[in-house]
């Protein structure tokens, strides 16, 4: 699978995708399948373990692996941060799959107070909730295809739980189930791709792949995009030409080779761009003393969110090998865009260019950070009555607190959690992988994806978002990257 860049010789392509995570392998992957025949992915980690960590992993270490990166040799993080926030767990997950390979597969659409006029362009919202091409929209095709390639939903599913006077959901999610013994893996567009006679995804005919080699910068010249310059991982640099770019690299490594070509063409007064957003996520852990019918079955469990909090509930239930009851409940609610939490860049004559990420909350940011905590003591105490719980009341620290954050949650402190008593935690900006909003769909970008002052330039991913929304990212990055190498596709 891996290929490298030999000895700085120019290369070319009709099309380059930087990043082969799940917007990168979406956009690479429909590219082909709508039979556009010269694409090259270019991905920074290797490319020769492509297992998702819940296949590979048992349920205790895939979560390790997650929230403890050091045991991750994918882990890294090209970046610094003025706080708190964007450190710890925050990072890339360099390698083929990328992020692909370990997220839950949670698949919600973003809502409709959050998606729409003014904020996101009026084509983009029909393409996804209306009408694609004169047929149902983004949202239900994609939906309708990830829930096929997932395990049958188990008798039931559909119910709802009644739970500390909530209405619980089963959580939709594109997972399965191969191996039969408890490890499952989420979708991954590497799951579309022809497999070898040992069972190992390939690229398809008219993809190629390019492993092991950083991306410096994108190649702007005549005030347009025209390649991309990298470098191997023996230290080799080279120029690969190409008629069209599409940053996929995630939210801030694509921001930052934005922020190089805009400068670059004279299209930015100073290299930072604002509008970084995260969701704002906390919760609580709680180990039960025995099984209850109260508590809904093992597995994932929502509320929908509603405007009023831009918030929505989940709770995952877990049965711990002692026989008890694992429950972690949590909070994800939307951070506003925001000007002044920005990506910067050190310009300069070395590459790639040093970046800083600067955070800020909005005084209705932290209006949802209480609203979000009282909402939680509510939960909790009607869980505890319910349970016949010690009415222990939940305390959380000051919010950005690094030793409060969602490493509570790791098995080795679960494990020796008292039964019965909660402990919270909230989740550092930048940590929960749902970082987005620097190029923006009607502002940095157009509602085609195509920078708006550097043609042939082109992103994909939670970083186009104008808006985060409560909902996971990952469908409507799924569905968005499907839009563009639509339109890419018939434009070249």
């Amino acid at each position: 699978m891996t290929i490298r860049l030999s000895g700085g010789v120019a290369d070319s392509a009709g099309i380059v995708v930087v990043g082969g995570g799940l917007a990168g392998l979406e956009v690479a992957t429909a590219l082909v399948e709508h039979g556009t025949d010269d694409v090259l992915l270019i991905e920074a980690g290797p490319g020769d373990d492509l297992t998702h960590i819940h296949l590979g992993l048992p349920q205790d270490g895939a979560t390790e692996t997650v929230f403890a990166p050091e045991n991750d040799p994918y882990f890294q993080r090209p970046w610094e941060s003025d706080s708190t926030h964007y450190t710890g767990i925050s990072g890339l997950r360099r390698r083929l799959g990328g992020r692909s390979l370990y997220w839950h597969g949670v698949i919600l659409p973003l809502e409709d107070w959050a998606l729409c006029p003014p904020w996101w362009p009026s084509d983009v919202v029909d393409d996804l909730t209306k009408s694609w091409r004169g047929g149902a929209s983004l949202y239900e095709r994609v939906t309708a295809e990830l829930l096929a390639w997932s395990s049958p939903s188990p008798a039931g599913a559909r119910r709802l739980h009644r739970f500390g006077g909530q209405d619980f959901r089963a959580l939709p999610r594109a997972c399965r189930h191969p191996a039969g013994d408890g490890r499952w893996e989420a979708y991954s567009p590497l799951t579309r791709w022809p497999t070898d006679d040992d069972g190992v995804p390939r690229p398809p005919t008219g993809l190629r792949v390019r492993c092991d080699t950083e991306v410096l910068a994108v190649d702007v010249h005549a005030g347009a995009a025209r390649g991309v310059l990298v470098r191997d991982a023996a230290g080799e640099v080279g120029t690969i030409a190409a008629d069209a770019v599409v940053l996929c690299a995630g939210t801030v490594e694509s921001t930052r080779l934005g922020i190089q070509a805009l400068t670059a063409a004279g299209a930015l007064a100073e290299p930072r761009l604002g509008g970084l957003a995260d969701h704002i996520v906390q919760g609580f852990v709680v180990r039960l003393p025995e099984a209850s019918e109260a508590v809904p079955p093992p597995g994932s469990h929502y509320v929908p969110a509603d405007r009023g909090t831009r918030s929505y509930l989940r709770l995952d239930v877990h049965r711990t090998e002692h026989g008890d009851t694992l429950l972690d409940v949590r909070v994800t609610g939307e951070q506003l865009p925001n000007p002044d939490s920005v990506v910067e860049c050190a310009a300069g004559p070395g590459l790639p260019w040093g970046t800083r990420i600067r955070t800020a909350l909005l005084p209705a940011d932290r209006r949802l950070v209480t609203a979000q905590r009282d909402a939680l003591r509510v939960l909790w105490r009607s869980l505890a009555e319910e349970l016949r719980l010690p009415a222990v009341p939940l305390e959380f620290s000051e919010y950005g607190d690094p030793g409060r954050d969602n490493t509570r949650v790791l098995p080795s402190r679960t494990r020796s959690q008292a039964t019965g008593v909660p402990e919270t935690w909230t989740s550092l900006l930048g940590t929960e992988d749902h970082e987005g909003g620097s190029l923006p769909l009607g502002g940095v970008l157009t509602s085609r994806h195509e920078f708006a002052k550097l043609p042939r330039l082109y992103a994909a991913g939670p970083v186009v978002f104008p808006r985060l929304g409560a909902a996971n990212p990952s469908l409507t990055a799924l569905a968005l990257s499907r839009r563009l190498a639509a339109l890419l596709a018939a434009a070249v």
